[in-house]
Protein backbone atom coordinates (compact mmCIF):
# COMPACT_ATOMS: atom_id res chain seq x y z
CA UNK A 1 0.00 0.00 0.00
CA UNK A 2 1.91 2.67 -1.74
CA UNK A 3 -0.79 4.89 -2.36
CA UNK A 4 -0.24 8.68 -1.11
CA UNK A 5 2.06 7.66 1.53
CA UNK A 6 2.26 11.59 2.97
CA UNK A 7 -1.63 11.70 3.77
CA UNK A 8 -1.98 11.84 7.18
CA UNK A 9 -4.74 9.82 7.20
CA UNK A 10 -2.58 6.73 5.26
CA UNK A 11 -2.55 3.12 7.08
CA UNK A 12 0.81 2.76 7.40
CA UNK A 13 1.82 6.37 8.71
CA UNK A 14 3.79 5.58 11.90
CA UNK A 15 1.45 8.45 14.00
CA UNK A 16 -1.68 6.60 12.69
CA UNK A 17 -0.55 3.39 13.86
CA UNK A 18 0.73 4.57 17.25
CA UNK A 19 -2.51 5.79 17.67
CA UNK A 20 -4.22 2.32 16.75
CA UNK A 21 -2.14 0.70 18.90
CA UNK A 22 -3.06 2.94 21.97
CA UNK A 23 -6.62 2.91 21.19
CA UNK A 24 -7.06 -1.12 21.41
CA UNK A 25 -4.63 -1.38 24.56
CA UNK A 26 -7.03 1.20 26.04
CA UNK A 27 -10.12 -0.77 25.24
CA UNK A 28 -8.46 -4.21 26.35
CA UNK A 29 -7.99 -2.39 29.94
CA UNK A 30 -11.98 -1.09 29.75
CA UNK A 31 -12.46 -4.95 29.18
CA UNK A 32 -10.70 -6.29 32.24
CA UNK A 33 -12.04 -3.58 34.35
CA UNK A 34 -15.62 -4.46 33.18
CA UNK A 35 -15.32 -8.14 33.52
CA UNK A 36 -13.41 -7.29 37.46
CA UNK A 37 -16.60 -5.40 38.19
CA UNK A 38 -18.39 -7.93 36.90
CA UNK A 39 -16.97 -10.53 39.44
CA UNK A 40 -16.69 -8.60 41.97
CA UNK A 41 -20.50 -8.29 41.60
CA UNK A 42 -21.22 -11.83 41.33
CA UNK A 43 -18.70 -12.59 44.34
CA UNK A 44 -20.88 -9.95 46.49
CA UNK A 45 -24.26 -11.70 45.73
CA UNK A 46 -22.69 -14.88 46.40
CA UNK A 47 -21.37 -13.75 49.83
CA UNK A 48 -25.03 -12.20 50.80
CA UNK A 49 -26.68 -15.34 49.83
CA UNK A 50 -24.76 -17.32 52.28
CA UNK A 51 -25.10 -14.91 54.69
CA UNK A 52 -28.90 -14.74 54.95
CA UNK A 53 -29.00 -18.59 54.18
CA UNK A 54 -26.38 -18.79 57.33
CA UNK A 55 -28.83 -16.16 59.48
CA UNK A 56 -31.47 -18.28 58.52
CA UNK A 57 -30.42 -21.49 59.94
CA UNK A 58 -28.99 -20.09 63.31
CA UNK A 59 -32.15 -18.15 63.75
CA UNK A 60 -34.64 -21.63 63.83
CA UNK A 61 -33.06 -22.81 67.12
CA UNK A 62 -33.94 -19.36 68.86
CA UNK A 63 -37.93 -19.65 67.23
CA UNK A 64 -38.42 -22.98 68.47
CA UNK A 65 -37.10 -22.11 71.78
CA UNK A 66 -39.69 -19.14 71.82
CA UNK A 67 -42.12 -20.78 71.24
CA UNK A 68 -41.49 -23.72 73.69
CA UNK A 69 -42.35 -21.10 76.56
CA UNK A 70 -40.13 -18.62 76.68
CA UNK A 71 -42.18 -14.77 76.55
CA UNK A 72 -41.49 -12.60 73.76
CA UNK A 73 -40.43 -8.87 74.20
CA UNK A 74 -43.32 -7.72 71.84
CA UNK A 75 -47.12 -7.65 72.20
CA UNK A 76 -49.32 -10.74 72.52
CA UNK A 77 -51.04 -11.71 69.61
CA UNK A 78 -53.82 -13.72 69.65
CA UNK A 79 -55.57 -14.14 66.32
CA UNK A 80 -52.00 -14.41 64.74
CA UNK A 81 -52.51 -17.91 63.98
CA UNK A 82 -56.52 -17.50 62.41
CA UNK A 83 -54.91 -14.51 59.93
CA UNK A 84 -52.05 -16.22 59.04
CA UNK A 85 -54.46 -19.22 57.38
CA UNK A 86 -56.93 -16.64 56.19
CA UNK A 87 -59.81 -17.88 58.34
CA UNK A 88 -59.77 -14.47 60.61
CA UNK A 89 -60.21 -12.49 57.75
CA UNK A 90 -63.55 -10.28 58.09
CA UNK A 91 -65.66 -10.12 54.74
CA UNK A 92 -68.11 -7.53 53.37
CA UNK A 93 -71.76 -8.29 53.14
CA UNK A 94 -72.05 -10.55 49.82
CA UNK A 95 -75.33 -9.16 48.83
CA UNK A 96 -73.98 -5.97 48.99
CA UNK A 97 -70.93 -6.64 46.97
CA UNK A 98 -73.07 -8.81 44.61
CA UNK A 99 -75.32 -6.34 43.80
CA UNK A 100 -72.01 -3.65 42.74
CA UNK A 101 -70.77 -5.87 40.89
CA UNK A 102 -74.59 -6.64 38.40
CA UNK A 103 -74.97 -2.81 38.82
CA UNK A 104 -71.05 -2.30 37.10
CA UNK A 105 -71.63 -5.36 34.64
CA UNK A 106 -74.81 -2.91 33.97
CA UNK A 107 -73.27 0.20 33.25
CA UNK A 108 -69.83 -1.71 31.51
CA UNK A 109 -72.65 -3.37 29.10
CA UNK A 110 -74.60 0.29 28.55
CA UNK A 111 -71.42 1.61 27.40
CA UNK A 112 -70.23 -1.09 25.22
CA UNK A 113 -67.32 -2.15 27.17
CA UNK A 114 -68.23 -5.26 28.60
CA UNK A 115 -67.85 -8.08 26.19
CA UNK A 116 -67.72 -11.89 27.14
CA UNK A 117 -65.00 -14.67 25.68
CA UNK A 118 -65.97 -14.92 22.37
CA UNK A 119 -68.11 -12.20 22.03
CA UNK A 120 -67.22 -9.72 19.31
CA UNK A 121 -67.80 -5.58 20.47
CA UNK A 122 -70.26 -5.68 17.57
CA UNK A 123 -72.30 -8.16 19.03
CA UNK A 124 -72.28 -7.01 22.46
CA UNK A 125 -73.97 -3.31 21.34
CA UNK A 126 -77.90 -3.03 21.12
CA UNK A 127 -77.78 -1.99 18.02
CA UNK A 128 -74.83 -1.90 15.16
CA UNK A 129 -72.60 1.00 14.85
CA UNK A 130 -73.53 3.85 11.88
CA UNK A 131 -70.76 1.92 9.30
CA UNK A 132 -72.93 -1.00 9.05
CA UNK A 133 -76.04 -0.03 8.82
CA UNK A 134 -77.20 0.14 4.72
CA UNK A 135 -77.29 3.64 3.59
CA UNK A 136 -80.57 5.51 2.72
CA UNK A 137 -83.17 2.55 5.02
CA UNK A 138 -83.16 4.88 8.17
CA UNK A 139 -86.44 6.69 8.81
CA UNK A 140 -87.18 9.55 6.19
CA UNK A 141 -86.79 13.26 7.16
CA UNK A 142 -90.11 14.86 8.00
CA UNK A 143 -91.61 16.45 4.51
CA UNK A 144 -91.76 16.21 0.74
CA UNK A 145 -88.69 14.51 -0.69
CA UNK A 146 -85.91 16.05 -2.51
CA UNK A 147 -87.80 14.50 -5.64
CA UNK A 148 -90.89 16.39 -5.36
CA UNK A 149 -89.32 19.67 -4.17
CA UNK A 150 -87.09 19.79 -7.79
CA UNK A 151 -90.03 18.65 -9.28
CA UNK A 152 -92.18 21.71 -8.05
CA UNK A 153 -89.31 23.90 -8.95
CA UNK A 154 -88.63 22.84 -12.17
CA UNK A 155 -92.48 22.96 -13.17
CA UNK A 156 -93.90 25.33 -15.88
CA UNK A 157 -97.72 25.44 -14.56
CA UNK A 158 -96.49 26.70 -10.79
CA UNK A 159 -93.91 29.06 -12.14
CA UNK A 160 -96.70 31.00 -14.55
CA UNK A 161 -99.19 31.00 -11.40
CA UNK A 162 -96.66 32.64 -9.47
CA UNK A 163 -95.87 35.41 -12.15
CA UNK A 164 -99.06 35.58 -12.58
CA UNK A 165 -99.63 36.37 -8.87
CA UNK A 166 -97.52 39.17 -8.61
CA UNK A 167 -98.51 40.64 -11.60
CA UNK A 168 -102.12 41.11 -10.45
CA UNK A 169 -100.67 42.64 -7.00
CA UNK A 170 -98.19 45.28 -9.22
CA UNK A 171 -101.36 45.38 -11.53
CA UNK A 172 -104.19 46.81 -9.11
CA UNK A 173 -101.11 49.44 -8.22
CA UNK A 174 -100.23 50.08 -11.56
CA UNK A 175 -102.87 50.70 -13.51
CA UNK A 176 -103.94 53.73 -10.60
CA UNK A 177 -100.74 55.39 -11.43
CA UNK A 178 -101.18 54.80 -15.20
CA UNK A 179 -104.41 56.94 -15.65
CA UNK A 180 -103.46 59.67 -12.91
CA UNK A 181 -100.60 60.30 -14.47
CA UNK A 182 -101.76 62.34 -17.50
Amino acid sequence: MNILPKKSWHVRNKDNVARVRRDEAQAREEEKERERRVLLAQQEARTEFLRKKARHQNSLPELEAAEAGAPSSGPVDLFRELLEEGKGETRGNKEYEEEKRQDKERQEKALGILTYLGQSAAEAQTQPPWYQLPPGRGPSPPGPGPDVKIKNRLDPLQEMQKHLGKRKHSGDDGGRSRRGGR
